[in-house]
């Protein structure tokens, strides 16, 4: 039995090195039986909910078709279908949810109308009351603080495209222009476990766009104890210089996200990756983003189509990290 069966799967603070490498390892295994053709029901007879506030492409189809290949049974809530949060609170909908299902999923990370908006944090204590009243795991499918199953999709793809030495190879996360605000989930979670693994990280943002201190002194100490390095600028071409990967993601501005609107038309063509930027990057490097993405926008047409981008096999491990995830809590 898994040391993670059962256990909720919300923020990369509460998983150490051992429990990420343990989710690649089988993410990889699995990956390896999908193209096999082996069978592998390790979910066989399971009921997973998915309750999707916000809108998604890739977390809401790779959950499901993992679900699927593991032999389970996922079923798909939109916000208006549910009385959660409406009628019911959070502490009925778990408890209830908890007789039904053997696992949940939820994306959360803002409010759609007619809700009034959230402020940091809010979309993170209502995952965190669901979870505390339910006896089935719970998933986050991304909040306002984190977006660990992307995370896990990212690690999966550097160590793939980068080979044993993934840990020497320099990671440019770096900010991204954007047409609306976006909380700093995605760019949290990778900083977590980048610095778990003992990885070489560097990330790039304009003045203004800080992530939150709580996850930036967090991955500070798992560096200590991992030798990896993480190193932060205000310079995009300081970020991009001999990097391996470029990991473009926009986040906008916490906690007053009233100010980021403003602020973020100051660098949206400053901060675009283009071709330069891989041209003072390592010979082979790769473009990441964790999509969806506008061309033009986060990266040039020539970035995100060129043999650099690896944006397709990035979204196709989403479904075999979260068939991992799946797997072991619920197993």
């Amino acid at each position: 039995m898994s040391k993670l069966k059962g256990r909720d799967f919300i923020s990369l603070l509460d998983y150490s090195r051992e429990d990420i490498e343990t989710i690649l390892n089988l993410a990889f295994e699995l990956k390896r039986k999908l193209y096999a053709g082996e069978p592998h029901p390790l979910l066989a007879g399971k009921n997973l909910g998915m309750m999707f506030w916000n809108v998604s492409t890739r977390t809401r189809i790779s959950f499901e078709t993992g679900m699927s290949q593991l032999g389970g049974h996922a079923q798909y809530y939109a916000s208006e279908s549910v009385h959660a949060n409406k009628l019911e609170n959070w502490v009925d909908t778990a408890q209830v949810m908890s007789r039904y299902l053997d696992g949940f999923v939820i994306r959360l990370f803002k409010m759609p109308p007619p809700f009034p908006p959230l402020k940091y944090g809010e979309a993170r204590q209502s995952l965190e009351t669901l979870a505390q009243n339910a006896s089935i795991p719970v998933i986050n499918a991304m909040d306002d603080e984190e977006h660990p199953c992307q995370t896990m999709a990212d690690m999966m793809t550097i160590i793939e495209k980068m080979g044993p030495d993934y840990r020497q190879k320099k990671i440019a996360l770096v900010w991204a222009p954007h047409g609306h605000y976006v909380p700093p989930s995605m760019s949290h979670s990778l900083a977590l476990a980048a610095m778990a693994l003992g990885m070489r990280l560097t990330i790039a943002y304009p003045p203004g766009f800080d992530l939150d201190p709580k996850y930036m002194n967090e991955a500070k100490k798992r560096a200590e104890q991992s030798a990896g390095t993480m190193e932060i600028t205000n310079s995009l071409n300081e970020a991009c210089e001999n990097a391996d990967v470029i990991y473009s993601s926009y986040w906008g501005v916490i906690p007053n996200q009233d100010d980021d609107a403003k602020l973020r038309e100051q660098f949206n063509d400053a901060w675009r990756i283009n071709k330069g930027h891989f041209d003072i990057a390592n010979k082979n490097a790769i473009f990441m983003n964790c999509m969806p993405l506008q061309r033009g926008m986060e990266a040039t047409a020539e970035v995100v189509d060129g043999p650099m981008s690896v944006i397709y096999d990035e979204a196709e491990n989403r479904l075999h990290t979260e068939k991992a995830i799946l797997s072991l809590v619920m197993g």
